[in-house]
């Protein structure tokens, strides 16, 4: 009896497990879209209301489906499978929720191809990660008066330049020409305080996504006082962002496919992202 009362139990445990498919987000009136928290411009709360360029996108999702967005606003973890784990695939290990799909995720081709070292099953095997819709990239702004242009990043043995935290341009920068400019890169747990103290004159420049900075700095109304750079010399400073849903739901990822295709070729996506002031880049993945 004991027996059989575990297996019922697994097999409950494993019904539960999918993916809700289209006609039960359809029939529970809503769709739960995950978005990174606190991170302007693409996801965040203002006097209590979400905003952000996913946060648009998202509504329009929801939209196609004749439902309400229900936002999921998650923090950053130590890694992108940890996220895609947690939030997509498995469920928050405390609250136990689970999002039928995820914005704001790395599309790069070499990540969903990359394998895990001891079972050797793809590391993105519980998930599909697709639908392009905009090219980020790492750029480096610099207070014109200061540092008109960059030509090699030895100029900041000499200049001080900030960064968020375990960020791709901190461990680059902390490693240029063997450390020698460690001390002049002054590490911020939260890219809103670096651009504080930029604004106020107490660094020289400033590394951190191109969106992010364009959006806090309001960049394109101040290009007479600052210089961006198009890229971060020496590292990958471009990739696609893209969505994700569990395996299991590639009915709904094919749906978000078309709503993403269809926002970009009416220029949706070019008006979202000029409502944040913020560049629209086509991503790679479309071609030239």
């Amino acid at each position: 009896m004991k027996f059989l009362t575990i297996i019922i139990s697994i097999l409950l445990m494993t019904l539960c497990s999918y993916a809700r498919s289209i006609e039960d987000i359809q029939a529970s009136g809503e769709i739960i879209i995950a978005v990174y928290n606190d991170f302007p411009p693409y996801s965040y709360i203002e006097d209590g209301e979400a905003k952000g360029i996913d946060v648009e996108i998202g509504k329009h999702i929801a939209e196609s489906l004749n439902v309400k967005p229900k936002w999921y606003f998650t923090d950053s973890g130590e890694d992108i499978d940890g996220d895609l784990r947690n939030v997509v695939w498995k469920g928050n290990p405390v609250h136990k929720t689970r999002a039928d799909v995820m914005l704001r995720i790395p599309y790069d081709y070499n990540y969903m191809r990359e394998t895990d070292v001891s079972t050797g099953a793809l590391r993105t095997d519980m998930v599909v990660i697709k639908s392009p819709y905009h090219a980020e990239k790492w750029v480096i702004v610099t207070h014109k008066e200061t540092i008109p242009e960059i030509n090699t990043m030895g100029i900041f043995a000499y200049h001080t330049i900030g960064v968020e935290l375990d960020t791709l341009p901190d461990k680059h920068l902390s490693m240029q020409n063997r450390g020698l400019l460690r001390k002049n890169v002054k590490r911020y747990s939260r890219i809103q305080d670096a651009v504080k103290d930029f604004q106020a004159g107490k660094i020289d420049a400033i590394a951190g996504l191109q969106s992010q900075l364009e959006f806090l700095l309001d960049y394109k109304k101040n290009q007479d006082k600052y210089y961006m750079t198009k890229e971060v010399l020496g590292i990958k400073s471009k990739w696609d962002l893209g969505i994700a849903v569990r395996t299991d739901g590639r009915e709904l990822s094919n749906h978000i496919d078309d709503v993403i295709t269809k926002l970009y070729q009416d220029n949706t996506l070019q008006t979202i992202f000029d409502q944040f002031h913020v560049t629209y880049t086509k991503p790679i993945s479309y071609g030239p």
